[in-house]
């Protein structure tokens, strides 16, 4: 898989005033102003604006369909290349307590890390996201794939330094199950797969898998080195085999309602060493609708 990813993770404190489990996913409705504010600073929509030529805003945000008609058939709306990993707060009243947020960059956005922070930077000390919590950033670093951490500093000419572990999608893809056949999965924020749209209320398996690689594949195919090689006909029809055992999956609903999606563990048996490369991207990449805002976020709870 010829993609190159950046994993960046914000040590978050927030405070124990009541509000909503997902307040922090409304980070989709400010992030794009907040990321349009620190590149180009302009208000004029991109169709009307002259300048879109090297604006970093356009080409990660602007979803711009490719001038190649088979790209277009075979992928549709080019996904985005960023990733959030939000997590769901306790409800009710705490002490301040630690979290975490994640955002994975991909391919060329990799090379605007530093816009991506202060946008987050911004949406976090100037918008608390939207809620009545106190958020603050305590610290950002860069990840490494087996979870080893480089702290992350901004000087004051808006550079940043430290360790940028740019991430191998193959060396990602490459990972190995011990037990090719009952993979456990746990899906930390819901995952919403939609059906005449409705959502589902229950995992089904074939088509989360093979959304995955659809998502997978247009991602390395929009952002990364072309087209994967992967056979989807073969690997849909494969997908049919794959079962659900040991299923402790339940349906979480959501404020409003159309956050709501399927979360917990389940394992998945069957032959899954073909679409275990997809599954370990996926990972980063999340799965399902709202994947690049934190929903779909899943771990795949194997002996690495």
């Amino acid at each position: 898989m010829d993609l190159n990813l950046l994993h960046l993770v914000f040590s978050l404190t927030v405070d124990g005033t009541p509000g909503d489990r997902f307040d922090l996913f409304d980070l989709f409705r400010r992030f794009p102003a907040r990321f349009r504010e620190v590149t180009c600073g302009r208000t004029t929509p991109c169709d009307g604006c002259p300048e879109t030529t090297g604006c970093p805003w356009f080409p990660l945000l602007g979803q711009q369909l490719s001038t190649d008609p088979e790209a277009v058939r075979r992928h549709q709306k080019p996904p985005l290349p960023f990733i959030f990993g939000i997590p769901l707060l306790p409800p009710g009243e705490h002490p301040a307590a630690d979290s975490e947020v994640s955002l994975t960059l991909v391919g060329s956005a990799v090379n605007h890390a530093a816009d991506f922070i202060r946008a987050l930077e911004r949406c976090v000390t100037e918008d608390r996201c939207g809620c009545n919590r106190l958020i603050t950033i305590d610290g950002v670093s860069s990840r490494g794939v087996y979870g080893e951490r480089s702290l992350l500093r901004m000087t004051r000419r808006g550079e940043l330094t430290g360790d940028l572990r740019i991430l191998a999608g193959d060396d990602i893809a490459g990972k190995s199950a011990p037990d090719k056949e009952n993979v456990p999965v746990t899906f930390q924020t819901p995952f919403r797969q939609l059906r005449e749209g409705r959502l589902f209320r229950t995992l089904d398996c074939s088509a989360f898998l093979r959304g995955v690689i659809r998502r997978v594949s247009s991602l390395v195919a929009t952002y990364g080195g072309g087209e994967t090689d992967a056979d989807f006909r073969e690997l849909a029809g494969l997908s049919r085999g794959i079962q659900l055992q040991q299923n402790a999956l339940h349906f979480t609903a959501g404020t409003p309602p159309n956050r709501g999606g399927v979360q917990g563990s389940v394992i998945l048996s069957g032959d899954l060493e073909p679409f275990l490369p997809y599954l370990f991207l996926g990972e980063y990449l999340h799965a399902g609708k709202g994947a690049s805002w934190g929903f779909g976020r899943y771990e795949l709870t194997v002996d690495r």
